[in-house]
């Protein structure tokens, strides 16, 4: 059982890391760049990363992936072959460089400074994303827990600088990308000193690696990570160029999303560890099942948790965090957060078909959703601006998650545990109900957040959907 222990107890490493240091960055500094920097200028920011994001599967074309999944299921090989991956990915940042600002000249995009940078920034986080791949393939987990955070913790020392030491000068969108770019910088370089003295080498030993079917084995990975980009973040750049007031509603959107990007972070560094760990695991199908199943409870209670005190709270927490209580601001927020339940379960069942090597029938479900997400923001957004998006979002994550937790339950035969399907169900009305009544009832709107997350870890114990002795690998030591 060592295998299964080291998956968990890094995972809970990893998730407990991302708990203490995310939020601090998120609202600590991202929340008062917004706030200083203006709706409008952030609205600009917010759409040119969308931007620039959607059309970073030109940075990697599902190569990172491929390789993770390729090195955890038979590393001997593959090593041999990691310099010319590291090749192949540097050509592909000039590539992106080169597209996104010919796509940005025919789009009548202007601000390129902005863009010059999130392009900088963009290209320096993938390449941190393709150490961080090769330290998971090879099963070093709990390195990569302290790895996913190591660059947020330089940027909150930095850009925390600037909003603490007035000597410093104020902090601008421009000083805020610029830490971004040098804290990833050296986030990278110190993911390669720990693979170089972990006796990792980048081989050129495999000649005539890149060939045709190489290219067909990794073009659907390229694939996946265009769509689901596109998916993700296509609605904020789409909203800035087609409603009227666009740098306005993308602003307020930014709000909103800014707190649905946070949890879907947890989903995405689930899905890191899963990815590498079922690819290794594959055989063993006990060992998969209770993976697969651990994780999903976990992100769809949470998930559950913070689309319904989104929807309870959105009032205080609009004040809060952005000190108006913006009636449209507050709408966009309730609808937007709920979407993190479609995602948790994309990105949980995304993963398995992925490490199964169904990744093609995950494209055409992704592609399907991202057909419906465009034309529904088309035909909404000049009629609800940002709350189209949410709409929008909320329709299609739903149409994926359905769709894909469908197709991996055939195809892979993963357990679905119907009964645990229900327990969500209670859990939330349950939620729902103490939150809706206790809120004006309870002043103290922190006391009723921790009462109501306390009543969701009883429930959870209460009903077994999980128990001490399943999470207890959480608190092994990695040995």
């Amino acid at each position: 059982m060592k295998e299964p222990s080291r998956f968990y107890s890094s995972l809970g490493l990893l998730l407990v890391l991302n708990v203490l240091v995310k939020p601090l960055w998120i609202f600590g500094i991202d929340r008062p760049v917004q706030n200083l920097s203006g709706t409008g200028p952030y609205g600009t920011y917010f759409s040119l990363f969308g931007f620039s994001f959607v059309l970073g599967f030109l940075l990697d074309w599902g190569l990172t992936q491929y390789m993770n999944r390729q090195l955890a299921a038979d590393a001997a090989v593959f090593k041999k072959a990691t310099g010319h991956f590291l090749l192949l990915k540097l050509f592909l940042v000039l590539l992106y460089a080169a597209i996104v600002f010919a796509v940005a000249a025919l789009s009548g995009v202007r601000a390129l400074n902005l863009l010059t940078l999130l392009i900088l920034v963009q290209a320096m986080s993938s390449l941190f994303l393709f150490a961080r791949a090769i330290i998971t393939s090879l099963q070093w987990f709990r390195a990569d827990a302290w790895f996913s955070v190591l660059d947020k913790i330089l940027m909150i020392l930095v850009c925390g600088s600037f909003l603490l030491l007035p000597v410093l000068g104020s902090i601008t969108i421009e000083k805020f990308l610029l830490s971004q770019l040098t804290c990833t910088a050296l986030a990278l370089l110190a993911a390669f000193i720990y693979l170089r003295r972990k006796g990792f080498v980048f081989s050129f030993a495999e000649k005539g690696w890149f060939n045709i079917r190489l290219f067909k084995e990794v073009l659907p990975y390229g694939l996946i990570v265009l769509l689901m980009s596109a998916h993700y973040r296509l609605d904020g750049f789409l909203l800035e160029r087609i409603h009227p007031n666009g740098a306005h509603e993308a602003g307020i959107y930014a709000g909103a999303y800014r707190l649905l990007d946070a949890g879907n972070m947890a989903g995405y560094l689930v899905a890191s560890f899963l990815l590498p760990f079922i690819a290794k695991q594959r055989d063993r199908k006990e060992w998969v099942n209770e993976a697969v199943l651990n994780s999903r409870h976990l992100l769809m209670l949470f998930a559950l948790t913070a689309a319904i005190i989104a929807i309870v709270l959105a009032p205080w927490l609009q004040t809060l965090l952005y000190h108006d209580r913006n009636p449209h601001a507050i709408q966009v927020m309730q609808y937007c957060i709920p979407a993190l339940i479609g995602y948790s379960l994309v990105q949980v069942y995304g993963t398995v078909l992925t490490a199964a090597g169904h990744i093609r029938s995950f494209c055409f479900i992704v592609l399907g959703a991202l057909v419906i997400n465009i034309l529904l923001n088309i035909v909404w957004i000049p009629v609800y601006g940002a709350l189209g998006c949410c709409y929008a979002a909320l329709v299609s994550q739903a149409s994926a998650a359905m769709a894909v937790f469908a197709l991996a339950r055939s195809q892979t035969g993963v357990h679905t545990d119907f009964r645990s399907l229900l327990i969500y169900i209670l859990t939330g009305a349950m939620l729902f109900c103490f939150l809706y009544f206790g809120d004006p009832v309870i002043s103290n709107k922190p006391l009723l957040l921790a009462a109501g997350c306390l009543l969701v870890l009883v429930l959870a114990f209460v009903t077994k959907l999980t128990s001490a002795n399943k999470w207890k690998q959480l608190f092994l030591n990695n040995k």
